[in-house]
């Protein structure tokens, strides 16, 4: 028996059910924008990663520290950057209507002989930040243009372009390669912080901070060297910046 076709009326409720899901959709989503400082300061913050755990979108903030992301009421966000203390804010509608602002917290290390708790509260962070991110740490997504396999195991090659150039494949391996670039970051300013080189250089306030920019080590340094080898490195670097700060001095003639 042949089957009858769909009336116009059957038609225009399909399609316009579907306009009414899709506006739905849309207006549920609405746009986040804020700013993000340093807390008890003015102080702008560049390139904070904003992650909203629901919708799993993600953006950060640029050079004027403010960002724009989409979220619904009762959405998850996250606002992470290396050097501070991640934020958690739970989306109520009252953040649409206003510029809101984030403060962030500078991660204070501990000092240099609690070396061992210091180690522990970075594992517990790293830890955190890894069950944070799950959802996309753990997920299967494509990797490769090519698979070694076909769908039921057939020989040959499984060309999948449309999966690895989607729009939202590229933004997960652009956000893998962020946080895993921040978990280094993480790491460094574990190995490398004030409190510990202050007490092995002696120095303090902006000699300090300068010291600190000039000679940041690099992440591989930091993973392979040892306790002698990064005390050395400091010792090295202390006589490079003294002997710079001489020659830096303005010298006056009589």
């Amino acid at each position: 028996m042949p089957q009858s076709r769909p009336t116009m009326l059957q038609k225009s409720c399909y399609f316009l059910f579907s306009f009414l899901i899709l506006a739905t959709d849309g207006f549920a989503q609405q746009k986040l924008s804020g700013k993000i400082i340093k807390k008890s300061s003015a102080e702008v913050l560049i390139g904070v990663t904003v992650v909203n755990l629901n919708g799993r979108r993600y953006t950060t903030s640029d050079n004027a520290g403010l960002f724009t992301i989409s979220a619904s009421p009762g959405d998850t966000v996250v606002f992470s950057s290396a050097g501070y203390l991640p934020d958690t804010a739970f989306v109520a509608s009252y953040m649409f209507s206003e510029n809101y602002l984030v403060p962030l917290s500078p991660n204070i290390a501990a000092l240099p002989s609690f070396d061992v708790m210091e180690m522990g509260k970075y594992r517990e962070d790293s830890i955190k930040r890894r069950e944070e991110y799950a959802w996309l740490l753990n997920a299967k997504h494509p990797v490769k243009l090519m698979n070694e396999k076909r769908p039921k195991d057939e020989p040959g090659l499984n060309f999948s372009p449309l999966g690895y150039f989607s729009k939202r494949e590229k933004q997960k391996r652009r956000l893998k390669r962020r946080l895993q670039q921040e978990e280094e970051d993480y790491y460094v300013d574990y190995k490398f912080s004030p409190a510990r080189v202050g007490q092995l250089t002696g120095l303090k306030g902006d000699s300090l901070r300068t010291f600190m920019l000039r000679y940041r080590p690099a992440y591989a340094f930091c993973r392979n060297a040892s306790n002698q080898d990064f005390f050395l490195y400091i010792n090295d670097k202390l006589v490079l910046f003294k002997n710079k700060i001489k020659h830096e001095q303005p010298r006056y003639h009589h």
